[in-house]
């Protein structure tokens, strides 16, 4: 398979992004690897379909395409301006690079133009999105030297049909005719006429509600605009958003104003929609649509576009018979296999044909369901390769290993002799842990361990001491730290502290019997619990006092069960912030699990699969868009490629959550509150309760 980078450094990728996210899932027969600036739409939603790289700087991606063995690199431009230093880059690396125009170009400063110049001679390939766009670029004068461009028209994957969009009260009138608008709020995209019509219409006795998907630089002036025209109680800015389809399926029109485009993807969605569209003539949409697919506005100002909306509503036989010929437009036209096979076919004429095939070499000791859930996800990372399984239970070990083509060892320090391995997941119960880090730790291997790092803090403390002398990268399995919705969490916060916390892990007793033996697992708060404790230490800080209580009940179905059956615990955080967490193993299902937080007007409620921020206005729900389990995973291969360190949690910030949690178990033990103080957590200090007398 050709080895494929699609990259790009620009900061809002918005319609380019999709565009390289239908591309990278149309070359079905590339292995393709996307780059792109972290927090943006494009890094995030690669993450569940693509090997992904963060895009820091222009000296790290050199770095990392000199090894990278691609055959070509691909490089994005939403703007002339941008990419400049990933085609210097791939060209440094030997690697032919292919550069894609998504807008007409908009360069005009002397010094920028010389620029733009200098890095297409680099590039092999130049395509543009339309020839409207490509057009540009010709009459600029700045491809002189450069290889012409190559038109290779926008398409997109049709998604299923979906269901509509459930919108709340105050963003539309049931009763107005909805109309869709989607798109950065930018002076490009001419929101401001847009609103401006609904105005001429409202004034005709015709009101309609315009719903605008987005965000951008020009809110601000949106909204000062609304105000001054009055507008507001029909216009909604909706903010992104990701069920446009499902807003497709519920509106009346699809309504486009931009000034001018590439060629819109989000017109090439309402065509396939088979949603009526109005829009305003101008590049990149006279490629798109005619007076056979959509109703286009007779001049280029507000008045024309209210017009051509109300004969679309007056017409509602026409709008659709527009609607079903730009469907099949589309399809015939503007598929995303379309697209991808003539992008494959400037792909093969330039790409090089002796491209190295580098990998990070993985090792696993453990071969369980959770070193099978970090195998999925190595395996989804082109620059990754499992090479060696390590487990007691060899038919297990094979198992695992066979799917992936590692070899299989019965023994740790055999494997490590082999010499096999560049890091070391180390997926084992808590009871097997000190032996294996310590072998790791004297091959000077990097390691990756799952919580909890140990049974016994004094073990712990000094591996912990061992990898800091040896300086070794290492990451633990806390993965509710790399949850998206966290920064969703933060923003909701701002300045404000949490005052409570309430965590829960209310559940199931798990199969394995190890898990049942205090001695093997260290009881749910240690085992599962942890993972609401640490995620508390994330946000809140340091823990400086425990208090535990635990209650065990005899289970005919679980006879070696002797772990605590119901257990709490109480914190308290060292800026006075406190802490109370539940669990119980004595359910037959999962019954909640997640972390509450609660401070100056505002409650937050945290699972592993979305977040539920309360702030007086409602309880809206936010879904978690991304695997944290991919994201902790790649942040550690990425540290031990020396791509940067972004690991969340070290064996060193774990040691401390362990130091919590055999707190919580010695107060448990003892009836008395646990005072943590620096390394240690045995001073006790009178636990805040009383004694009834009889």
């Amino acid at each position: 398979m050709m080895r494929v980078c699609l990259a790009t450094d620009s900061l809002a990728p918005s319609g380019m992004g999709v565009h390289m996210l239908a591309l990278a899932d149309a070359l079905e027969d590339c292995a393709v690897t996307i780059v792109a600036v972290p927090g943006t739409d494009l890094f995030e939603a690669a993450r569940s379909h693509h090997p992904v790289r963060a895009w820091t700087d222009d000296a790290a991606f050199d770095t990392w395409l000199r090894a990278s063995g691609f055959a070509i690199v691909h490089v994005h431009a939403g703007i002339g301006w941008e990419g400049h230093g990933l085609v210097r880059a791939a060209a440094r690396a030997g690697i032919p690079v292919v550069r894609t125009e998504h807008l007409p170009c908009l360069i005009t400063d002397d010094g920028q133009r010389a620029d733009y110049a200098e890095v297409t001679r680099q590039a092999a390939a130049v395509i543009a999105v339309s020839d409207a766009v490509a057009a540009s670029y010709r009459d600029s004068g700045l491809l002189h030297e450069a290889p012409d461009v190559t038109t290779v028209r926008n398409g997109i994957a049709v998604p299923a049909s979906p269901a509509p969009a459930t919108l709340a009260r105050y963003e539309r009138d049931a009763a107005r005719p909805l109309l869709l608008s989607v798109g950065r709020l930018t002076a490009q995209k001419r929101h401001d006429l847009l609103i401006d019509a609904v105005g001429i219409l409202a004034g005709q006795g015709r009101p309609v509600d315009l719903a605008i998907v987005g965000d951008g630089p020009d809110r601000a002036a949106l909204i000062e605009h609304l105000r001054t025209s009055d507008m507001a109680g029909h216009v909604r800015l909706l903010g992104e958003r990701r069920d446009v389809s499902s807003l497709m399926a519920s509106a009346d029109l699809y309504v486009h104003a931009a000034a001018f485009e590439g060629l819109p993807l989000v017109l090439l969605e309402a065509m396939a929609a088979r949603l009526p569209i109005v829009a305003v003539p101008g590049p990149g949409i006279d490629e798109t649509l005619d007076a056979d697919t959509a109703l286009l506005a007779s001049a280029d100002d507000a008045p024309a576009l209210a017009a051509a909306i109300a004969a679309a509503l007056d017409d509602p036989a026409g709008a659709q018979a527009r609607a079903a010929t730009a469907a099949s437009r589309q399809a015939d036209h503007f598929t995303a296999a379309r697209m991808a096979s003539e992008t494959r076919a400037i792909y093969q004429a330039h790409a090089r044909k002796d491209a190295p095939l580098p990998s990070l070499r993985i090792g696993f000791v453990g071969a369980g369901g959770i070193a099978q859930r970090h195998a999925g996800v190595l395996a989804t990372m082109d620059d990754v390769r499992i090479a060696a399984v390590c487990d007691a239970a060899a038919a297990r070990a094979g198992e695992m290993a066979a799917g992936h083509g590692a070899q299989v060892f019965a023994d740790v320090s055999e494997m490590l002799a082999a010499d096999l391995c560049d890091a070391v997941f180390v997926c084992v119960p808590p009871f097997a842990h000190g032996p294996i880090e310590a072998a790791l730790i004297a091959a000077n291997l990097p390691f990756f361990v799952e919580k909890p790092v140990a049974l016994s803090l004094a073990d712990a403390e000094r591996t912990a001491d061992a990898i800091d002398a040896a300086g070794l990268i290492t990451g633990v399995g806390y993965h509710w730290r790399w949850l998206d919705t966290l920064d969703a969490v933060r923003d909701a916060l701002g300045g404000r502290r949490v005052r409570l916390a309430s965590g829960y892990w209310l559940d199931s007793t798990p199969p394995v019997d190890w898990w049942g033996r205090q001695d093997q697992s260290g009881g749910q708060m240690a085992e599962q619990a942890t993972h609401l404790i640490d995620l508390a230490r994330y946000l809140c800080g340091d823990v400086e006092l425990a208090f535990g209580l635990a209650e065990h009940s005899p289970r005919d179905a679980f006879p070696t069960l002797d772990v605590a059956t119901a257990s709490s615990a109480s914190l308290r955080f060292a800026d006075g912030a406190i802490a109370n967490f539940a669990a119980t193993c004595l359910l037959g299902w999962n019954h909640r699990v997640g972390l509450h937080l609660f401070g100056d007007g505002f409650a937050v409620e945290i699972t592993d699969h979305d977040v539920m921020i309360d702030v007086g206005a409602g309880r809206p729900v936010t879904p978690n868009h991304s695997d944290p389990v991919w994201r902790q995973d790649r942040a550690f291969v990425e540290a031990v490629m020396g791509h940067g360190n972004a690991i969340r949690c070290t064996y060193r910030d774990a040691l401390e959550t362990l130091r919590v949690t055999e707190a919580v178990s010695q107060s448990a033990r003892t009836g008395q509150a646990i005072r943590i103080k620096g390394a240690t957590a045995e001073t006790p200090v009178q636990a805040p309760v009383q004694e009834r007398a009889a």
